[in-house]
């Protein structure tokens, strides 16, 4: 295998292994911040990710706020 493209290879390998230790501390952050608040760490994380998507697209909440009205309208 060629020196340069092994090398690439290692580097990619290392940055796999940053995110995997990245993301392990996010869901222990996520973990410790829902005992405190005394939510399931699963409600917080939807809620992080409504959060998210609302600040990438926009209008993420307020849709999923109106879908939930309609599922209660329906019931």
């Amino acid at each position: 295998m060629e020196k340069a493209l092994k090398d690439s290879i290692e580097d990619i390998l290392r940055e796999r292994e940053k995110a995997a230790r990245i993301h392990e501390g996010i869901k222990e952050a996520v973990k410790a911040a829902a005992e405190r608040f005394d939510m399931k760490p699963a409600q917080l994380s939807k809620i992080v990710g409504l959060i998210e998507k609302d600040r990438e697209k926009g209008g993420v909440i307020d849709a999923e706020r109106e879908m939930l009205d309609m599922a209660a309208d329906i019931s």
